[in-house]
C-alpha cells in the first residue's frame, strides 16, 4: 500500500485525531484556540492540513483559508500583535488608517475593515512573552466568528498560559501518549515487506520504538524503516537518524527527546528505554517458554521434587510447574553425593535453552538489557 504516514498519524490514530477534531470543532464553534504542542511535534504541517480538512468537511464555508504566521521569522520588527496583523493582511491604506489614540480598539478596527475575513490566522513561533501579548490580543475581539476571522495560537509545552479567558486550550500531551505511537508502529510494520518480521518481532519493535521515541511518531517511523532490528541495536538506528537533514535540529531543546540523549551520549537513558521495552515484551515470552519446557519435562522434574526436598525462595517446592529457571539451572548443574546430576534432561538443546533463558531473565531482573543477538535468539 502507498500510505502517507504523516496523514495516517493525524487522521487514523486515536490520540492525534482527537487533537485534530478538537481544534476543528473549537473553530466551528467560533472560538479562538490556544494549541499547546511539544517543540518536536511530529509532522506539524500534516497536522495543520488535517485540521483544515476536518474543519472544511464539517463546515459550509469552503472559502476559509488557514494563514500560517511564524512570529520568529515574519515579525523581525517585533510589532505588537494588532499592528503586525494590519501590516501583514491589510491594504496599505487600512494599515495606515488606524490611530492608537482613537476610541476604537485595534481589534474592532480589524473586524470593521474585514482585514482577516474568512481567514484562520495560525500563529506559531511564540515565546513566553509573546504568548501573553497574543492571548490578550485575541481576547480583545468581540463575538468573532470564523467568517470574521479567528486565531489559533500554537505554543510549545514549556510556555505557560495562566489566563486564556474564553479561548479554548487544547493540549497535545493530554491526548497523545507513547501508546498511540506503538499503535502507529504496528500499522507501519504490517505494511512493510511481508515476511520480514514475525508477529512477535512486530510486537517487540513497535513497543521498543514507541518507548524510545515517546510521542515523536515521525522519528519512530524513520527509526523502524532504517533499522534491521534482528542485527542492529537501537543505537545503530539512532546513528542513522541523527545524520538525516530533516532531523538535524530535532531534540535540540528537548532534554527528554531520544535524539537529545543520543547526541549527548546519554547511553544509560537509552539503555533504560530499551530495558523498559524488553521487560514489557521479552519477560512474558521467557516466562511462557519456561512453562512450555517444564510441561515437556514435567514427569522428570516432578520426580526430582518428590524424591528430594527442594526449596525455592525459602519454601518447599512441590509442583513442577512452579519451578523457576534459576532452580532448574541449579538442579541441572548440581551433582548428588552419588555423582549424578540432580536433574538430568537428555535433550541437549532443551538444557542449553534453559540456561539461556535463565541468563536473559537474570539480565532483565537486574535492569540490564538483552543484547541484539540474544533478542534474535529469543524471538526467532
Amino acid at each position: 500500500m502507498n500510505i502517507r504516514w504523516d496523514d495516517f498519524w493525524w487522521n487514523n490514530i486515536t490520540g492525534p485525531h482527537v487533537v485534530v477534531s478538537r481544534v476543528a470543532n473549537a473553530l466551528l464553534e467560533n472560538s479562538m484556540v490556544v494549541l499547546r504542542v511539544p517543540s518536536d511535534l511530529p509532522w506539524r504541517h500534516a497536522m495543520r492540513s488535517a485540521i483544515h480538512t476536518s474543519f472544511q468537511e464539517k463546515s459550509d464555508s469552503y472559502d476559509i483559508v488557514i494563514e500560517p504566521v511564524d512570529i520568529s521569522d515574519d515579525n523581525p520588527e517585533q510589532l505588537e500583535p494588532g499592528r503586525f496583523i494590519l501590516q501583514r493582511f491589510a491594504t496599505s491604506t487600512i494599515n495606515k488608517g488606524y490611530r492608537e489614540r482613537s476610541k476604537t480598539s485595534i481589534q474592532d478596527y480589524i473586524s470593521a475593515k474585514k482585514v482577516i475575513r474568512n481567514r484562520i490566522i495560525w500563529v506559531k513561533g511564540i515565546n513566553q512573552k509573546q504568548a501573553t501579548k497574543w492571548i490578550k490580543f485575541c481576547q480583545g475581539f468581540q463575538n468573532q466568528s470564523v467568517e470574521d476571522g479567528l486565531f489559533v495560537l500554537e505554543i510549545h509545552s514549556d510556555v505557560l498560559t495562566s489566563n486564556i479567558g474564553n479561548m479554548k486550550l487544547i493540549d497535545f500531551s493530554e491526548h497523545v501518549a507513547s501508546y498511540d505511537v506503538q499503535l502507529f508502529n504496528s500499522f507501519l510494520l504490517d505494511d512493510q515487506s511481508p515476511g520480514r518480521y514475525s508477529s512477535v518481532w512486530k510486537d517487540y519493535i513497535s513497543t521498543l520504538a514507541a518507548i524510545a521515541c515517546d510521542v515523536d511518531a515521525e522519528v519512530s517511523e524513520s527509526l523502524i524503516r532504517s533499522t534491521d532490528f534482528k542485527h542492529e541495536s537501537i543505537i545503530d538506528g539512532l546513528e542513522k537518524i541523527a545524520e538525516l537533514e530533516e532531523f538535524s535540529r530535532r531534540g535540540e531543546n528537548n532534554r527528554s527527546h531520544v535524539l537529545y540523549h543520543y547526541r549527548n551520549k546519554n547511553i544509560t537513558e537509552l539503555e533504560h528505554r530499551v530495558w523498559s521495552a524488553q521487560i514489557r515484551v521479552l519477560f512474558p515470552i521467557i516466562e511462557l517458554e519456561r512453562v512450555q519446557l517444564i510441561t515437556k519435562w514435567e514427569t522428570t522434574i516432578q520426580k526430582v521434587l518428590d524424591d528430594e526436598c527442594i526449596t525455592q525462595f525459602s519454601e518447599h517446592l512441590v509442583e513442577a510447574i512452579d519451578t523457576e529457571l534459576g532452580t532448574l539451572c541449579y538442579l541441572l548443574k548440581h551433582r548428588t553425593p552419588t555423582g549424578f546430576y540432580s536433574l538430568y534432561i537428555p535433550n541437549e538443546e532443551d538444557r542449553k535453552r534453559m540456561f539461556f533463558l535463565h541468563d536473559c531473565r537474570n539480565k532483565l531482573a537486574h535492569a540490564s538489557c538483552c543484547s541484539t543477538s540474544e533478542v534474535l535468539q529469543l524471538l526467532d
